[in-house]
């Protein structure tokens, strides 16, 4: 089951209005005679087709030598840069993990339609923005709505603020970077901020233990511990 947005329709039922019609063709799992969609000189598009189509409308748009593996790739960018979950793009890209499949079972084509259409509307927004204009998206486009603790992104609690990631995007390298330098120091009047970054690390420790994400939930347990050691030195003056 492959998701289709209205552009994609669209174009699908142009083709079918103006191609000519073809002889059905064995398919290739049942054997039956069945009327594809794409076919080459009267038989199933192979492999070597689609990339001299590709390359001729490349060679017509002025690009130079996509393929289509790279157009695949820069459609899963897009996608989990607009926040799409780890477990609709795998579903996506037909990529198996046995700890996803373990720990979420089944994910439903209701979810994965959902997740897809909303990514591709988000990505298609963020693509219309000249790249000189881009800023963050909206928080509430990127969690729905929802308490951004609670989201199923990649969260880390800074200092001044918050960070999310979609998971397809993995942790960042630099999160709590500064917490963790032997340079950085806290007193008394950064007391309040280091108290609450150290209830949300908290929170999100233990929704990363739900999530069955170890690695997280280890992340978030080093800042809680390197956190109470700089509100005892900030205590201590």
């Amino acid at each position: 089951m492959v998701p289709l947005d209205e552009n994609i329709l669209e174009l699908i039922d142009h083709i079918i209005e103006i191609r000519s019609p073809g002889q059905p063709l064995p398919h290739p799992r049942y054997r039956r005679p069945a009327q594809f969609l794409f076919t080459h000189h009267g038989r199933r598009l192979s492999q070597n087709a689609v990339r001299d189509e590709l390359q001729r409308a490349a060679d017509t748009a002025g690009l130079g030598h996509p393929t289509p593996r790279q157009l695949r790739h820069a459609s899963a960018t897009a996608l989990a840069n607009a926040a799409v979950s780890r477990q609709a793009l795998m579903a996506l890209l037909g990529h198996v993990s046995a700890e996803m499949s373990l720990r979420y079972g089944r994910l439903f084509d209701t979810t994965i339609r959902e997740e897809y259409e909303r990514a591709l509307t988000l990505a298609k927004l963020r693509a219309s923005i000249p790249a000189t204009a881009r800023t963050s998206l909206p928080l509430a486009d990127i969690t729905r709505g929802a308490d951004w603790k609670t989201t199923p992104l990649i969260k880390s609690r800074l200092a001044g603020g918050f960070c999310l990631r979609a998971p397809a995007q993995g942790a960042c390298t630099y999160a709590n970077i500064c917490e963790h330098c032997p340079s950085f120091h806290a007193d008394a009047n950064s007391l309040p901020v280091l108290a609450a970054q150290r209830v949300d690390a908290h929170a999100l420790a233990q929704d990363a233990e739900e999530r069955g994400w170890i690695s997280e939930a280890a992340r978030h347990h080093k800042l809680i511990a390197r956190l109470d050691a700089l509100i005892d030195q900030a205590q201590a003056g």
